[in-house]
């Protein structure tokens, strides 16, 4: 049964675009009886100074299609339901989906279910109402026809990620994307502020590690704001960060194979620490295997690598070319 179906009869919906503060919040889910699911990372931005921080640093066109993890009450949907022309925006919590739903509605703005069936003025919103994700390394089936429809009803169109994304799915969410043929153009997030320095990193730092690589091969990064836990309601223990991200198509064609090219670099950094010379060995057929070492030879001797050289110390545009020798020298697939 939808919330709606539940509301007392006091409840009145809103006659203007609420303000997603604490206050309103708390007073909107006692008034629905909606208790928060801390296991789904349920913290809502309650800076409104902050939420329009988000969408001005996402640059939203209006011919942009906009992909939302994280529906939420609708706040954040609202805004990009103004400035672009679609937005497809999942949410696990089904009491969430329909109170966005609500938000939306009351609002003016009109809204599609993923099976199309049209309620509001206007189709501009289109709710998809589950997991966004199948498994780790994978959309729910869902989520992607929701994109590729709206994609294909808008040639043209660039498809951006703007979403305060919940803490526990963050790195599958921008990592799964970025491994799709046609990823996002942009994708401005808020994440935990650790996963954004992680995110942003160079090699040598200490945040530098397979995440970073994967997104320094194909994306201009950087760390908009770092936000402190009181903008968020209920607060989380750590401070979290909005980043920006630019796909650069010159570094993504690089990459010969970019499910090659993924997994190679997460196989590498499960040795981070040891000498990238021993792994490579092992990646190839074994330290027993007299073959395996003369390949890694000549891939040290195609890179002019330094025989101490470690995985965290190589920069991402760099992996993309070791990954391309390697694979050219052994053969391995």
């Amino acid at each position: 049964m939808h919330l709606s179906e539940q509301k007392p009869s006091h409840y009145e919906p809103a006659t203007a675009p609420a303000r997603q503060t604490t206050a309103y919040l708390k007073q909107l889910f006692v008034q629905v009886g909606f208790t928060i699911d801390a296991r789904r990372g349920q913290n809502f931005l309650v800076d409104l100074n902050l939420l329009d921080l988000l969408e001005r640093s996402a640059g939203i066109g209006r011919d942009d299609v906009v992909f939302e993890v994280g529906s939420g009450t609708g706040a954040l949907t609202e805004r990009l339901a103004r400035s672009a022309k679609r937005v497809i925006t999942a949410e696990i919590d089904p009491r969430l989906s329909q109170l966005a739903r609500d938000r939306l509605i009351e609002c003016g703005i009109g809204v599609t279910d993923e099976g199309g069936v049209a309620r509001g003025a206007k189709g501009t919103v289109t709710f998809v109402e589950g997991d966004v994700l199948a498994s780790k390394h994978r959309f729910a089936p869902a989520v992607l026809a929701a994109i590729d429809g709206a994609l294909a009803a808008n040639p043209g169109s660039r498809l951006l990620l703007v979403a305060n994304l919940p803490y526990c799915i963050a790195t599958p969410v921008i990592s799964n994307l970025l491994a799709l043929p046609r990823p996002f153009q942009s994708a401005t997030t808020t994440v935990q502020r650790e996963m954004g320095e992680r995110m942003t990193a160079s090699a040598g730092s200490h945040s530098y590690n397979a995440l970073s690589v994967w997104i320094g091969s194909q994306c201009r990064a950087e760390i908009v704001r770092i936000l402190p836990p009181s903008v968020f309601w209920p607060r989380p223990k750590v401070d979290s960060a909005i980043v920006r991200l630019d796909v650069e198509p010159a570094r993504r064609a690089a990459i010969g194979d970019l499910g090659r090219f993924h997994d190679f670099v997460r196989d590498v950094f499960c040795h981070r620490r040891k000498l990238l010379r021993g792994v490579l060995v092992r990646m190839a057929g074994g330290k027993q295997n007299l073959e395996a070492k003369a390949t890694v030879e000549r891939v040290w001797t195609a890179m002019g690598l330094k025989p101490s050289a470690r995985a965290e110390e190589i920069p991402p545009a760099d992996f993309v070319w070791l990954e391309r020798v390697f694979y050219e020298e052994c053969g391995t697939r």
